[in-house]
């Protein structure tokens, strides 16, 4: 009886460097899952070696000759969608790109080795990795696909009016009320949100819908690398009616403020003479790959809140959130998670779910209202 073995995924590289092609098929060829199948040096080269061999995933590169990887990325995702995952420069300039690529339905960010050639090239190897073997197992009719979410009007601007104009959104006030459902048993003190892989697209999907009266803070914690989290914070910020910025260290959380957690370190709450306060830092309380991690801020919330606490799970690989939300649930927290129908990645929400922690299970477009029914329960 012979066995039948798994075929591995198939990967094409595009970047305008030798030594980065190079450097990234010996990295992917390493493991016995993945294999290189081609690389090219320039969007267009990659364009027509995607149709021609029709790989599994792509990398790609966002500053290249002849036509760039977000010229690429956006033919890609109109004509044959296909999980791409964008390798970029922690730069203004790169981060600002990144984030276009994730809105035109990047599968998600790796950064560039940037300075210390070991520890970088052991953080790109581990994260290309395992982002690859995940962008293979989804469906990529789910790359890029806009979500609107309930209760939010789109404007639709007039024929003569250019493209470039923004689309404005009208959020719901508190009175707005929500679909019934079951909700929390205590009042919502705080909001955590935790995601990962199609995060910044889901977070551009929720944050809107709340509005400015928001009355309790928001705290976020996204997987992204090192120096892109400051310039995802500045673009919600933009979108949303709330105050959208990074958090930082020792400041008093505010009501009607969105705190996102700084790539690189651990976000922790604290209760200080009452108020409640960040903890940014390097230090986490459990053994973790991610910074920030869902479970460090979930774990810091069962401490310093408890019952008050509203946990959001949403798109992402891996199980992130799930040990801290654990402790929250023992407390009588509630749980949110993202249902399978509109998740990029099915695994944080799912690893959720099938621990029989998530208290309601929802859509993507009802996320932003089923919060705001959870808190306007005041009690």
């Amino acid at each position: 009886m012979s066995l039948t073995t798994k075929a591995p995924i198939e990967v094409l590289i595009v970047d305008d460097s030798p030594f980065m092609r190079m450097t990234l098929q010996k990295i992917l060829n390493q493991d016995p899952d993945i294999k290189v199948i081609d690389t090219a040096r320039d969007g267009r080269e990659g364009i027509l070696k995607l149709q021609a061999l029709r790989p599994q995933v792509v990398t790609m590169d966002v500053e290249m000759p002849v036509m760039n990887g977000l010229q690429a990325l956006e033919e890609i995702m109109r004509w044959q969608p296909t999980p791409v995952i964008i390798l970029s420069a922690v730069t203004t300039e790169g981060t600002q790109a990144t984030l276009k690529a994730l809105d035109l339905g990047a599968f998600d960010v790796v950064a560039k080795p940037s300075g210390r050639p070991g520890a970088d090239l052991q953080a790109l190897s581990r994260d290309l990795v395992e982002k690859v073997k995940a962008a293979a197992g989804i469906n990529p009719a789910r790359l890029g696909r806009k979500v609107i979410p309930i209760g939010i009007t789109v404007q639709v601007a007039p024929a003569n009016v250019l493209p470039s104009t923004p689309v404005t959104r009208q959020a719901p006030s508190l009175a707005t009320g929500g679909k019934p459902g079951f909700t929390p048993k205590h009042a919502v003190e705080i909001v955590a949100i935790g995601t990962s892989t199609g995060g910044p697209s889901a977070l551009q999907a929720v944050l809107p819908t709340l509005p400015r009266d928001f009355p309790v803070p928001v705290l976020v914690a996204q997987h992204m690398p090192p120096g892109f989290t400051g310039p995802l914070a500045e673009r919600l910020n933009g979108l949303c009616p709330l105050k959208v910025r990074e958090g930082i260290h020792g400041e008093v959380l505010k009501a009607g403020t969105v705190y996102v957690a700084p790539a690189g370190k651990q976000m922790q709450v604290q209760r200080k003479s009452g108020q409640l306060t960040l903890h940014i830092g390097d230090v986490a309380p459990i053994p973790t790959l991610y910074h920030p991690s869902v479970d460090v801020m979930f774990l810091s919330l069962a401490k310093a809140v408890g019952q008050g606490t509203l946990g959001v799970i949403m798109t992402g690989m891996g199980s992130d959130g799930t040990k801290g939300m654990k402790e929250l649930k023992a407390l009588e927290g509630f749980a949110i998670a993202e249902s399978e129908e509109t998740c990029v990645v099915y695994g944080m929400p799912r690893s959720l779910v099938e621990a029989g922690l998530a208290d309601r299970v929802v859509p993507l477009g009802e996320i932003g209202q089923t919060i705001l029914e959870c808190v306007m329960r005041r009690g």
